[in-house]
């Protein structure tokens, strides 16, 4: 048995050194937990007419118990890993914001393998771990969090704290967004959208994976919301869109083709169903918009920028494979050719391994236990769906433009992490937003059912 050393003191390297629980540290995140929960209280008693508020009291306090998990599972079991180490760049570059504004400034365009770079850093505000400042995106993301300590005071536990909060507010943002539609019961949507194990353990700490749940549950509804004409088109709506896009685009670029692509199919529907009448006509033109999507794909996958994104996969994944330096357990998708036709002969297996996997004999260590039980029940819920009034639900599905989202969503999400992830501890973090989608599309009923079941609830409602 692997004895986990209780030291309150970690090295990340030989440079720096991180202290989680001094007095200020304590006292920095009992400030902000009493914060958090005024804010929330005050969001809750502001919405308490709507009934589905009721769970965003608990939403936060799932969020905040699984960050806190995450957080201890770093200190006390993997000793450091990213999140340590993401944190410690940070509250780095949040000393040379305090000391030297002017070079903490030059740090935001570049990184420490820039042509030309000059160290800003001395041993006054300490040096930022050589493996995240040699990495763009997790360099980002240090950047991203440096702002955030100088209202958590350079506190772990309190950034913690504070990515979940935000975190709770952007999933919960979601939820309400997916409630408005009728889908389904919203207790069920709540289970989905908020109380997913694994998704609140590896998605509400300081990490990449915070963020990019952050930015999917904000750019989802108010990119919807303004297409639709459910909201004016505002200034502020435009600017916030492109924050999130330009956050996207420096931690993890693929994610801007999961979201525009899988709206260009949604709109489609929209389109089709508010001005063709005709149900030949309507299925025609969207199977024309269908295919041009995937002619725009093909194309997009044959030109030199998405070359040079696969050239880059494939260098990832034989390091992946053959570096020592990362360990966990490994997939393998085969002989891969990164090549257009190569990824479409690798993409259902790309797209299974993303959904599924890993396995429960798969997932034996304690970082993806969460993530192997999950498989039992995703497997369970698609043969409920593939034997129980499938076509019914798969017509639902195509006539609706926020299913036909999730499904396009599901498919690309899916295939992009399982295709370059190799590693399951990366594999389960990359695709963990796509599991509320991916269950609120096996869950979903006939229409019919849900009208009757609606109507149902009515008339109970009314006699009582």
């Amino acid at each position: 048995m692997k004895n986990i050393d209780f030291s309150i003191v970690l090295y990340n390297d030989h440079t720096n050194k991180l202290t989680f629980f001094t007095g200020f540290d304590i006292l920095m995140l009992l400030l902000w937990l009493t914060i958090i929960l005024i804010i929330a209280s005050w969001i809750r008693t502001q919405n308490a007419h709507k009934e589905h508020y009721k769970y965003f009291m608990r939403n936060l306090y799932f969020k905040l118990g699984f960050s806190f998990i995450f957080a201890f599972y770093y200190i006390f079991f993997i000793h450091g890993g990213d999140t340590v180490a993401f944190f410690d760049a940070s509250r780095v570059l949040t000393n040379l914001l305090f000391k030297h504004p002017e070079f903490y400034l030059q740090e935001w365009p570049t990184y420490t393998l820039a042509e030309g770079y000059v160290n800003h850093f001395t041993p006054e505000t300490g040096f930022p771990p050589g493996w995240i400042a040699r990495e763009p995106e997790g360099y980002f993301v240090s950047k991203l969090f440096s702002i955030t300590n100088i209202i958590t005071g350079n506190s772990y536990l309190t950034a913690t704290v504070f990515a979940a909060f935000i975190t709770s507010l952007a999933s919960f943002k979601l939820y309400d967004f997916i409630v408005s539609f009728g889908l389904t019961d919203y207790k069920k949507l709540a289970t989905y959208f908020l109380f997913i194990p694994s998704l609140c353990f590896w998605c509400t700490g300081v990490s990449k994976d915070a963020l990019i749940v952050i930015c999917v549950c904000y750019l989802i509804p108010t990119i919807y919301n303004l297409f639709t004409g459910k909201s004016k088109v505002k200034l502020w709506n435009i600017i916030i869109i492109l924050f999130l896009f330009w956050i996207l685009l420096n931690i993890r670029s693929f994610m801007l083709a999961v979201i525009i692509v899988p709206f260009i199919f949604a709109f489609n529907v929209q389109i089709a169903k508010r001005y063709l009448t005709n149900k030949v006509i309507r299925g025609i033109f969207r199977s024309f918009v269908i295919a041009i999507g995937f002619a725009f794909i093909g194309f997009y996958f044959s030109g030199e920028t998405a070359q040079k994104y696969l050239k880059e996969a494939e260098v990832t994944q034989e390091d992946f494979k053959t570096n020592k330096i990362y360990t966990g357990a490994k997939y393998d998708l085969g002989d891969v050719s990164y090549t257009p036709t190569g990824l479409l002969r690798a993409m259902p297996l790309s797209i299974f391994t993303g959904i599924y996997r890993p396995f429960p004999w798969e997932a034996l260590s304690p970082g993806l236990i969460l993530n192997g039980i999950e498989c039992i029940f995703l497997f369970y819920f698609t043969i409920v769906f593939l034997t129980k009034g499938r076509r019914k639900r798969i017509a639902r599905i195509r006539d609706s433009d926020i299913l036909t989202f999730a499904l396009y969503f599901v498919i690309i999400f899916a295939f992009m992490t399982g295709f370059t992830s190799v590693i399951f501890g990366i594999l389960v973090r990359l695709r963990a937003p796509l599991l509320p989608f991916f269950l609120l599309l096996l869950t979903i009923k006939p229409k019919e059912d849900t009208d009757l079941e609606q109507e149902e609830s009515v008339e109970t409602l009314e006699a009582n």
